[in-house]
């Protein structure tokens, strides 16, 4: 049995299954896709050609689609600010994490803190709530203070645990409605701090819509207590982790960023803001559910990845393939997604609660015994799993500059009601990295739907993401650019893609981190000074989205 074979029988079946069993039903480790891939419709070159004139954004309506009355009655409650830590300009005097990334009602979650002084907690459900931003769901006062023991460094990995007493316990009751929450707590003196975490739906509950969030990626990008996936700096490196990057990360530990909150608040709470000020009708699961808790995504109409999602283990990918192949509409409105193959590892606190990524298709112990589940890119060897065969599209590159969003395929029903026209301009959406189309592995009838020349940012000592590539040798590469798969003087191409699976399922592939920026005015939604406007022809696209993808009519 192939591999498309398979994932096509898992979704005839609906099975939540993961790697392991994908290992028993077919008696080996999955196979790659066979390649080269028939060649799907071909673009314009964007760097030779001109660009056509930028529209006037014209006075968009709301679309018809209905409306989840839970997720309006819900917004209509009084909201609070006070969730809001940007203006404090403190450092946090209170660190926390919670003992799970999500938690379903009737269970059990814990807030670990490390705090000179008493401290109240305030539990947070994120939404739109009048533009407030958030709801107070619960507030725990004067918790008794525990302070933080040593950073647990494992100096082989460079992993950091933190040593954080469990300072308040929390079963979630049935009227916390899934989604995004974030528990602040504020010290008796000094900065608040906070800990993001999600709250899946109840069993039997699902809504037509699956949120995912990004937290394997934030982690990759969280430096607290030392490194992270990437060069640590001498400030961040304790001596012990020797000022490399680490090969294993931990969710046992606070964030760094935005007070705690980490990137939530960049790349996905505009988004959430904008779903829940709609009332669109969605569920919200971390990235992580998709390996613990793969049967979330069962009778889902659409599963919706915004923002960052650039770190996957092979049983996350599984459950994505598997619900593509039982018609399952997906919207990457993201770029950079499912590039590095990781592996989850048990901590003392629970399951998959350490992140293990290599970075390499050599150094990593597993390549002699299990070669498939290597981390190091998806689509390099031993893995030799393109993104794009998912996907539609893969990473291309970082930008230099901020850039504008080239509208091609006009006709398609993504662009209706917007006024748009091939050669139109959206101002300032693609970045802060990019997708780029290559013809020889996507899907078939894989069509372009933006064409946008780009300026990139050069990487010291990084190889070109295409370089990577070993399916087909040379004829691999992006559209218009060399067969070398480099840019042409700094340039190179953004795409955005649409295609239909076999299964009938439809998915779109915007190759942007900064979509939610242009449909909800919080915070800066800048890239290196470079701001991305409002721009209700991209909330217009997005409602076409849901409205034929997702809780539209069927």
């Amino acid at each position: 049995m192939d591999r498309r074979q398979f994932l096509a029988t898992l979704g005839r079946a609906g099975v939540a299954v993961g790697l392991a069993a994908a290992v028993d039903a077919c008696g080996s480790p999955i196979a790659p896709v066979p390649s080269p891939r028939p060649a799907a419709q071909p673009s314009i070159d964007p760097v030779a050609g001109q660009p056509g004139p930028t529209a006037a954004p014209p006075t968009l309506r709301p679309s018809a689609g209905p409306r989840d009355g839970r997720i309006a009655a819900e917004n209509r409650r009084a909201g609070s600010r006070r969730w809001d830590l940007r203006g404090s300009g403190l450092r946090p005097a209170a660190e926390a994490f919670l003992d799970r990334a999500s938690v379903a009602p009737g269970e059990t979650i814990t807030l670990h803190v490390g705090s000179a002084d008493l401290f109240d907690v305030e539990w947070y459900r994120l939404g739109w709530y009048g533009g407030a931003g958030a709801r107070l769901a619960r507030r725990d006062a004067r918790v008794t203070a525990f302070r933080a023991g040593p950073i647990d460094l494992d100096p082989a990995s460079g992993r950091a645990e933190a040593r954080f007493q469990a300072s308040v316990s929390v079963t979630v009751p049935a009227d916390w409605m899934s989604g995004s929450y974030l528990a602040v707590v504020r010290p008796v003196s000094g900065g608040p701090g906070s800990a993001p975490f999600v709250v899946r739906p109840a069993v039997g509950a699902v809504a037509p819509v699956l949120f995912v969030s990004a937290q394997t990626t934030w982690q990759a990008y969280n430096a607290w207590g030392g490194a992270d996936f990437y060069d640590a700096t001498s400030a961040d490196t304790p001596t012990e982790a020797g000022g490399r990057r680490a090969t294993q990360l931990s969710f046992d530990r606070p964030y760094r960023l935005a007070s705690g909150a980490g990137y939530l608040p960049r790349w996905e709470l505009p988004f959430i803001r904008w779903q829940e000020r709609e009332g669109r009708a969605v569920d919200t699961c971390a990235d992580v559910d998709l390996q613990l808790h793969p049967d979330i995504v069962d009778g889902r109409r659409l599963l919706v990845f915004a923002g960052h999602h650039e770190y996957w283990s092979r049983p996350m990918r599984t459950t994505l393939e598997r619900a593509i192949a039982s018609g399952t509409n997906v919207a990457f409105l993201s770029a950079n997604e499912v590039y590095w193959q990781v592996r989850f590892e048990p901590s003392p606190l629970g399951p998959a609660r350490r992140v293990v990524c290599y970075k390499s298709s050599t150094a990593d112990p597993v390549r002699a015994t299990r070669p498939d589940l290597t981390t190091c890119r998806w689509r390099e060897q031993p893995v030799d799993d393109p993104e794009a065969v998912v996907v539609g599209q893969m990473y291309g590159h970082i930008v230099d500059r901020v850039a504008d969003w080239i509208v091609t395929g006009a006709d398609h029903w993504l662009y209706a009601g917007t006024g748009l026209r091939d050669g139109d301009r959206l101002r300032n959406l693609v970045g802060q990295e990019f997708d780029t189309f290559y013809p020889d592995l996507a899907p078939p009838g894989t069509r372009l739907l933006a064409s946008s020349p780009v300026r990139i940012k050069p990487h010291s000592g990084f190889p070109s993401p295409s370089a990577a590539l070993t399916r087909t040798g040379p004829s691999i590469r992006p559209t218009g650019q060399p067969r070398s798969g480099r840019a042409i003087a700094g340039l190179a191409t953004h795409n955005a893609t649409i295609y239909s699976a076999e299964s009938g399922a439809t998915v779109f592939a915007a190759g942007t981190f900064q979509w939610s920026w242009a449909i909800d005015r919080f915070g800066d939604r800048s890239y290196r000074g470079v701001r991305t406007p409002f721009d209700e022809r991209v909330i217009r696209m997005t409602r076409n989205l849901f409205d034929r993808l997702g809780d539209g009519p069927a």
